[in-house]
């Protein structure tokens, strides 16, 4: 009988012992991925060498209302810089309308742009796409329906830790793009962090 308690008491440590590794296996399996992944957001969002394209596609972000969010501004911002300097340069400014936006995002950019002297001309309206993915797929569409087809590459502008899904998303696309980084000064760590889940919702389901 003592031997048979003494192999029960030894069967469960073993199995709280093997509990104990696996736990901590995957818990080190998580934070390596985690890691892997918040630094190729961090580090892969940097701005490619800047050159004039023929497009430049402004990424929408959210809106309060009819009012672009700090975030959107900044996008703005970097874009307008662009297309003053680069003044042959179309832009397409694309983001529908979301959750508690009275306006489609590429709606309120249009006016902001305009208001800050960039040429109606020169804009092009994408109010459908709801995610990153759609932005690229619809404004490829409209530029080829306006071109036939698209020889070059493409700029686009967003905030720093989105570029690198952006790029991912771009190149399913079938678009060769250059990324100018509108910065993230005062982004809130959660941005981050639902970027974060964003990328894993983007590799698995966005095609």
């Amino acid at each position: 009988m003592r031997a048979i308690k003494e192999a029960k008491v030894i069967s469960r440590v073993r199995r709280k012992t093997n509990t104990r590794k696996t736990v901590f296996i995957l818990l080190a399996v998580f934070a390596f991925q985690f890691l892997a992944v918040m630094g190729l957001i961090t580090f892969g969002g940097k701005s490619d060498p800047e050159a004039q394209t023929e497009y430049l596609i402004i990424l929408g972000a959210q809106l309060h209302g009819e009012t672009p969010s700090k975030a959107l501004y900044q996008r703005l911002d970097a874009g307008i810089a662009y297309l003053r300097k680069y003044p042959d340069t179309i832009v397409i400014v694309s983001g529908g309308q979301g959750k508690g936006e009275d306006i489609a995002e590429a709606e309120a950019m249009y006016r902001y742009l305009a208001a800050n002297g960039i040429d109606e001309n020169r804009m092009i309206r994408e109010a459908r796409s709801s995610s990153t993915m759609e932005n690229f797929m619809f404004s490829r569409r409209l530029i080829e329906q306006r071109d036939g087809s698209i020889t070059g590459e493409i700029t686009f502008v967003t905030n720093d830790y989105h570029i690198f899904r952006s790029r991912m998303l771009a190149k399913r696309n079938g678009l060769k793009v250059r990324a100018l980084a509108a910065g993230s000064s005062g982004t809130p760590v959660s941005a981050y962090l639902r970027e974060y889940l964003a990328f894993y919702k983007s590799l698995l389901f966005d095609r």
